[in-house]
């Protein structure tokens, strides 16, 4: 059951952790159904998401409005129990975040076997499928090579089918395997690569991560509740910005002082070494529809691994 007690707000000095970023209503939201409610779905209480959200500078008018709009863009869906509104993910919803959870809590990449997936877009598509392909395909990691051709190194073929099956774009995308030839160097394609993914931009942005959060890996197994709590959702969602603009290209087309190595790996160890105490906090401010919040602590464990 939720309190005011001091000892369940982050410190001062954790919440500095967030200094300078742009923090949104509706993205933190998603992050946080994402990261804490998604491997366990239930609904979760208004006054719970007001609580979560406010050491993040996100009062409960902004939460309200959040809660609203994600609702009717079929993210969440909406129970009311007495006077009490909880907000669990919608069927749509929960398959969004699951969806996007398969690349930001993936294990390290098998080994590339040197084959691209080629997506190619009829001219004749309406524009409105044709911006949401391009938006889901961005973020599952592929790359704009030409206009109406999309490619990417090591596509999950399943994903790219929900992602053509959710625009009703079947009867306009062709999709097609490739690979280079040895007789050719590779280092256009290297290149080719650098320019297309703005691979410079990415890298500034692993730094940026890796200098804000590299100070408490070493201490984050030792932090309170509330502040692992903090911690662990600025990670996620910091981690997941970066990751939009990622395409976790293989080993053999990356420079080879790539940050995105090492920022995975911090990413990994931190959110491991926060769970316990983070979830504690959860266990202990969260209320749901359905009584108490389910543990979740084996399925959270297998983030980041191979398994």
């Amino acid at each position: 059951m939720a309190t005011s007690r001091d000892s369940e707000l982050p410190s001062a000095r954790i919440t500095r952790l967030a200094r300078g970023l742009k923090l949104g209503a509706n993205s933190l939201l998603v992050t946080l159904y994402g990261d804490v409610v998604a491997p366990r779905p239930q609904a979760v209480w208004l006054g719970s998401l007001i609580r979560l959200a406010a050491p993040f500078g996100i009062n409960d008018r902004l939460v309200r409005t959040a809660t609203f709009r994600l609702t009717a863009d079929d993210w969440l869906s909406a129970t009311r129990i007495g006077r009490r509104s909880y907000y669990g993910l919608s069927e749509a919803g929960l398959q969004r975040v699951l969806h996007a959870g398969r690349r930001i809590y993936a294990g390290e990449a098998a080994e590339w076997d040197g084959r691209w997936t080629l997506v190619m877009v009829r001219g004749d598509v309406r524009a409105t499928v044709r911006q949401k392909l391009k938006r889901e395909l961005l973020w599952e990691g592929f790359g704009a090579i030409a206009p109406g051709v999309m490619a990417h190194p090591s596509a999950d073929l399943g994903s790219l089918r929900e992602i053509i099956g959710a625009a009703r774009a079947q009867d306009y995308v062709a999709v097609m395997e490739a690979s280079s030839l040895e007789a050719f160097s590779i280092r256009p394609l290297q290149a080719l690569m650098h320019q297309t993914f703005k691979l410079g931009d990415v890298a500034d942005a692993w730094q940026a991560l890796l200098r804000r959060f590299s100070p408490l890996a070493d201490e984050a197994a030792e932090l309170a509740p509330a502040d692992a709590f903090f911690v662990r959702t600025l990670l996620v969602h910091e981690y997941r910005r970066v990751l939009l603009r990622d395409p976790n290209l293989p080993e053999a087309l990356l420079p080879q002082d790539w940050p995105g190595r090492t920022a995975r790996g911090m990413c990994s160890a931190m959110y491991g070494a926060l769970l316990e105490a983070s979830e504690a906090y959860l266990h202990r401010v969260v209320e749901v529809a359905e009584g108490g919040l389910a543990d979740a602590k084996p399925a959270l464990r297998k983030r980041f691994t191979h398994a």
